[in-house]
């Protein structure tokens, strides 16, 4: 019997029969808060909108049996805002991180934490990730029409998974038997325009279309279903404007400076290089969605799920980039085609450029299907178990072409900047850098990326006197396991010119054109994908196959399996006023990689594998010091595992300017199997007030102590590299020191002002401010043993505060919201600190008008990003050097919701 086979027996014997882990005190329903209220005078007030979610959210934060906030669904059973990972932004101390910087939430980020810390389940189980490397669950793919409600825990518990240092997020789906059974069919569609336009191919509108319907049915409706369906597409473009490197002269002498050698922060700074990426993108997003419950009623109920989620990403990323010669005349340590430099200006006389052309056709998808069931055989007894199987899967076919005009005085050009901003190049003779006949053709190739991760999950867990309404002592125990497999693959296929081939960009040049906001003028030139493509196979003889091509698809590829066990035992303790948790978990892990490294020239396959240990303990107090004030406390011990792409033993070179390494020479992305994962002590604090069910005040703070931080370094020397000296920029994660993270978190929910004097009674608003004081932890520099504290924590923002305001007026509602982010670590290097990079400070301003014409139809606009706001990506002296400044645009949608 194969390894595979006899875990897969293994895990079913113990599945079968029972496994669900153990979830939290029992919450009501989110149609359970009444869509109606009282006034004094005993008149029905319609509860809708962002009204009734505020309603919602507040009882479900007193109801939770953690410290924890959530975003729930609105009458019509959709989420209020454009997507899930919109939504989630407007949570306290929840940020995301977007695709690439382009205006899409993706990753989840909790009280500052980057994506890595957190768990994303649904309906408590942890799905496989659909994205190369990282174990993070991309929201983008995640209909927002499964959710009926979105529950963000703080603190946890040894029932829940330990791989959560940050938080987890808990989708619950909609079930057939939420509120009272009756027949639900709510769903949205609406029409969209994004400003910044796609400048090649057929335009499209924007827009999305959601339905969700559920019944119960059969004797007793004992029986219930759900289905849901989902279509999203967005049609847009983005420019990323790049600067990409700085050089350094001294101001007194305009010699050659080096960082870290030399002191550079009062030094002039050049850039030497200009860079537009411009994208044309259609993103389109399917989801089905279907459950088959059955509830007796009485001791016994089960539910049968199976979900299909695909995003589709169809993006052309036409670059052109132009870079100074920087040969450096020896006797003098000048830069020799550098002249006239000031602080924000000087004159290049050579220099060299490049247009490319890389089209990606990305598939991301995940299925899943799962079974769970609940025994209650006494009042006090709870048997729950489970069955999860699922699969991720990431596919890309990419195809690029490359043209470049090699070094010349024909390029000479003065620049000039402002600190922060992006560079302007003036050339001396523009025509012959917008002359696409000055560019001849380097290479033509096609890569593909293949991901696949199987999960296979059961869980059983047994119950005794746990419930919320549950007094006394009670006790829960589980077991658990997750049996993962994930491969990837990537194949590619590179051809370089000859000295027999003239092709020309000129000939395979897009008949559109594309003007940059901050191009003072100049054009992006365009390639045609279709006439480039016919050019290479025409002219097939005149290519020979890169050299390097039988290594790249080797060198890139890995394996990996990585099984977790797991058991707890919980204790609790209830009264009226005070309930009392405590517990131990244990999570043993094993893992296995296998992957291809170079070795005397031959690549060899390998594995490598580790297991460890671990006991996660957790405790828990509740006191309700009165009706309206909660005090908890929490302490528990959590787990942060590297991601797949670290901890496989590979090495991947880049030679050349290319998007992963945009600062030339070869570039080495290695993985270190030797990785331990983080672990962290949490502890809490929550004090909660709710006035009524209209208004709450929290307040909380927080600590956690990370052993074993993971960072991914930066290490760039000139080194000897395939028998060349060149410049060699190796890119490795590492364990770093550990860290500690304290913070605060502030929140306020006031769904309706009724204090205030007539239509000013109609006013609303939540506001949360989340505050870390991190201490960053230190990295070994690449002389293996300098040690440096970086900046902040990787991929974490110190700073989170979210501000929604909402009016209602009879039908009318109108609500605006506003989501901040202090600057962002996302990349270190080991050589230079001054190579670190960051996002700079984040504020982003949506808006919404809602129209209720009746109870079935509410017509609603938005508008996204109306400050067109520009994501920007800082480094050099104080994070003062503009790297990147990416442009989405604003977007306006039209549409309604509706309800039978």
């Amino acid at each position: 019997m194969t390894p595979v086979t006899w875990r897969s027996a293994l895990l079913l014997s113990t599945a079968l029969p029972a496994g669900l882990q153990a979830q939290l005190a029992p919450v009501p329903a989110t149609q359970s808060v009444p869509e109606t209220a009282k006034t004094a005078d005993g008149q029905d007030i319609v509860v809708t909108g962002a009204r009734l979610q505020a309603v919602r959210e507040i009882e479900a934060k007193r109801q939770i049996s953690v410290i924890s906030d959530s975003i729930s669904a609105d009458e019509i059973g959709t989420l209020p805002d454009f997507g899930l990972g919109e939504a989630l932004q407007r949570v306290p101390g929840v940020s995301t991180i977007q695709n690439n910087g382009r205006g899409e939430a993706q990753f989840l980020s909790i009280r500052g934490l980057n994506a890595d810390y957190n768990l994303v389940q649904i309906d408590g189980v942890t799905l496989p990730a659909n994205e190369i490397g990282r174990r993070n669950v991309s929201l983008d793919i995640i209909p927002s029409s499964l959710a009926s409600r979105v529950e963000v825990y703080k603190s946890v518990t040894v029932a829940m998974n330990g791989n959560a240092i940050g938080g987890i997020a808990n989708l619950r789906t909609r079930s057939a038997f939420d509120g009272k059974g009756e027949p639900f069919v709510g769903g949205r569609f609406d029409i969209g325009q994004w400003d910044f336009k796609r400048t090649r191919g057929n335009r499209a509108p924007s827009g999305q279309a959601e339905l969700v319907a559920s019944t119960t049915f059969g004797p007793d409706h004992k029986f219930g279903a759900v289905v849901s369906g989902s279509y999203f597409r967005r049609d847009s473009a983005s420019l990323n404007s790049a600067t990409d490197n700085y050089l350094y002269f001294d101001p007194t002498t305009g010699g050659r400076l080096l960082s870290p050698a030399s002191d550079v922060s009062n030094a002039f700074a050049a850039p030497d290089r200009r860079r537009w990426l411009h994208y044309d993108n259609v993103r389109q997003r399917y989801g089905v969605f279907g459950k088959l419950e059955f509830d007796d009623h009485r001791i016994f109920k089960a539910a049968v799920t199976l979900a299909d989620f695909r995003h589709i990403n169809d993006e052309e990323r036409q670059s052109n980039i132009v870079i100074a010669n920087t040969a450096v005349t020896t006797a003098t340590n000048r830069y020799t085609n550098f002249s006239n430099v000031t602080a924000t200006s000087g004159n290049v006389s050579n220099a060299n450029a490049q247009a490319d052309l890389s089209s990606f056709y990305q598939t991301r998808r995940m299925r899943y299907a799962d079974f769970n069931g609940e025994l209650t055989p006494g009042d006090a007894v709870r048997l729950d178990f489970g069955l999860n199987y699922a699969i991720a899967t990431y596919r890309q076919a990419a195809r690029l072409a490359t043209y470049r005009i090699p070094n010349t005085p024909n390029l000479a050009y003065r620049y000039g900047y402002t600190a922060g901003s992006f560079p302007y190049f003036d050339f001396a003779n523009p025509s012959f850098v917008a002359n696409a006949a000055n560019y001849r053709q380097f290479e033509y190739g096609t890569n593909s990326d293949d991901n696949r991760e199987e999960a296979l999950t059961a869980r059983i867990n047994l119950d005794v006197n746990m419930d919320g309404k549950d007094r006394g002592f009670g006790i829960a125990t589980e077991a658990y396991a997750r049996f993962l497999d994930r491969r990837y693959d990537f194949q590619v296929d590179n051809y370089r010119n000859t000295t027999a081939s003239a092709l020309l960009l000129a000939s395979v040049l897009a008949s559109e054109s594309y003007a940059p906001y901050n191009g003072r003028g100049q054009t992006v030139l365009l390639v045609d994908p279709t006439k480039a493509r016919a050019a290479f196979d025409a002219s097939r003889p005149s290519f020979a196959a890169n050299t390097a091509n039988a290594g790249g698809s080797l060198q890139s590829d890995y394996n990996l399996t990585e099984d977790v066990v797991a058991a707890y035992a919980m204790a609790r303790y209830a009264t009226d006023n005070v309930r009392l948790s405590a517990g131990i978990r244990y999570e043993g892990t094993t893992l296995t990689t296998g992957s291809n490294r170079l070795r005397s020239g031959t690549y060899v396959y390998g594995q490598q594998g580790q297991h460890y240990r671990d006991w996660l303990p957790s405790a828990q107090a509740d006191w309700d010091i009165s009706d309206r004030l909660r005090f908890r406390a929490a302490f528990s011990r959590t787990l942060g595992r590297p991601n797949y792409d670290d901890l496989a033993a590979r090495e991947t070179v880049n030679i050349g300017v290319t998007a992963n390494n945009p600062d030339g020479g070869v570039s080495i992305v290695s993985g270190n199997p030797e990785l331990r994962p983080r672990r962290s002590d949490n502890y809490d604090l929550s004090l909660e007030y709710y006035v009524n069910r209209d208004i709450l005040f929290s307040a909380g703070a927080f600590q956690k102590d990370i052993a074993d931080e993971i960072i991914t370094t930066r290490n760039q020397t000139t080194e000897i590299f395939e028998g060349v000296s060149q410049l060699v920029t190796r890119i490795r994660p590492v364990n770093a020191s550990g860290s500690r993270v304290r913070g605060v978190e502030l929140n306020a929910v006031v769904a309706r002002m009724r204090f205030l004097p007539g239509p000013l009674a109609g006013f609303g608003f939540s506001a949360n401010l989340t505050l870390l004081d991190p201490t960053a932890p230190q990295v070994a520099l690449s002389d293996g043993v300098t040690r440096r504290r970086l900046s902040g924590l990787f991929e974490s923002s110190n700073t989170v505060a979210n501000a929604k305001l909402f009016y209602t007026a009879g039908p009318v509602t109108v609500q605006g919201a506003w989501n901040h982010l202090s600057p962002i670590l996302y990349s270190v290097s080991t050589s230079d600190p001054l190579q670190d990079r960051r996002y700079a400070t984040s504020d982003l301003f949506d808006a919404q008008l809602r129209l209720k014409l009746d109870r079935q139809w509410t017509i609603v606009a938005q508008g996204k990003n109306l400050t067109n706001f520009r994501p920007q990506r800082m480094f050099g002296p104080g994070f003062g050097l503009l790297r990147e400044e990416i442009d989405n645009g604003r977007s306006f949608y039209i549409g309604a919701l509706v309800r039978c």
